[in-house]
């Protein structure tokens, strides 16, 4: 009896072991990026969020637009958030009410779709969009003069919003969004009081080649490694304008430093200091319209990272701790978007303002160790 007992324990060499399951079903879902493709349609009420756009009181921005959306059904996209956004790009066409002096609007542009949850019948959802617009009728000192909220045919679109998914069948769904739009030039040129609006809008999609979407089971390489820290130094450069009616253009350009540590699987909180040279102030030095001063300014930063793979989208704070030539508020906030190009270097871009007024946009180049 202990030999058979002995007998049993030992391995069989004759015999194949099965593949660990794990890897079969990896093998049951291979990368994939599913098309959507859809048709918005936007209705919106416009803001006056300045005395010089009080004129769009009242209202209605009227858009459409042709969406084409890949969900991202991939291992590495799995694991930096656990999810499978959806990415792609939107041509569109808005009606903004008074045309005789907003005139209308063509766009294009990026759109980012985050799902909570795996993709199902019922799913809340929040969406960025970036991307360029065309505006028909920009400030004319004698042909527009009543149009204060942009002053050049191309300007910058950015829209954020959230709101649900509904899937009629594997092939058909509809989507419900409540969202804020922005078209203005970020203050290349004055007059800039941008379009500001707040819309509700109704999509229908259609997917092509549908599949059966599953989470992965391989081992999580968030679990298995330390949060990641990182340092960044960066140069950047963007051009802004002189207020209104001074049609002239200045540079802004500067250096920061910034330090990231990540404190969840997509998320990293900042800190960080810049020195900017303000072209503003240097232009009104050389004039003669204020006194001899340096047209440097100091400001230490804190915000927060949404880490995509290899780009960040990043929302920070600053305060100016240095300023000889004071204007607008003494906090100001950034948006930024950069992309790893190659190995510890970022290219992208980063716009700044001051509550609801632009300053300027400008491009950036980071090292990051």
């Amino acid at each position: 009896m202990p030999e058979i007992l002995n007998a049993q324990s030992k391995p069989d060499t004759n015999t194949i072991p099965l593949p660990d399951s794990t890897i079969i079903f990896e093998n049951e879902q291979p990368d994939a990026l599913l098309l959507t493709t859809g048709f918005s349609f936007i209705y919106g009420f416009a803001i006056p969020h300045a005395q010089e756009v009080v004129n769009i009181r009242g209202t209605n921005p009227i858009g459409y637009e042709l969406d084409f959306n890949w969900l991202l059904y991939t291992r590495e996209v799995w694991d930096d958030c656990h999810c499978y956004p959806r990415l792609g790009f939107h041509f569109g066409f808005y009606d903004f009410d008074l045309n005789e002096i907003f005139g209308y609007g063509y766009e294009g542009g990026i759109n980012f779709i985050y799902y909570f949850g795996l993709l199902s019948k019922f799913n809340f959802l929040v969406q960025g969009k970036a991307g360029l617009s065309y505006l028909t009728k920009p400030y004319d000192e004698i042909n527009h003069p009543q149009n204060m909220s942009y002053s050049t045919h191309l300007n910058y679109l950015l829209s954020a919003g959230a709101g649900f998914r509904y899937e009629f069948s594997d092939y058909v769904e509809t989507q419900f969004l409540v969202s804020i739009n922005h078209n203005s030039n970020a203050a290349l040129t004055e007059p800039n009081g941008g379009i500001n609006y707040p819309a509700f809008s109704l999509a229908l999609g259609y997917t092509f080649n549908p599949i059966e979407v599953k989470p992965r089971t391989h081992p999580d390489p968030y679990l298995t490694s330390e949060n990641e820290t990182r340092w960044d130094i960066g140069l950047f450069w963007g051009i802004s304008s002189m207020p209104f009616p001074d049609p002239s253009q200045v540079p802004m350009f500067g250096a920061n430093v910034l330090r990231s540590w990540q404190v969840m699987r997509f998320g990293a909180v900042t800190a960080g200091a810049e020195m900017e040279m303000n072209g503003r102030a240097r232009l009104r030095v050389d004039r003669g319209t204020i006194e001899e001063q340096s047209p440097w300014r100091g400001s230490i930063q804190g915000g927060w990272e949404f880490l995509m793979g290899r780009t960040i989208f990043s929302i920070q704070l600053g305060l100016y701790i240095y300023r000889p030539h004071k204007e607008m508020d003494d906090v100001y906030q950034r948006f930024g978007l950069v992309h790893r190009i190659v190995n510890h270097l970022y290219a992208g871009i980063n716009f700044k303002s001051y509550r609801h007024w632009a300053d300027h946009l400008d491009l950036r180049l980071i090292f990051s160790f």
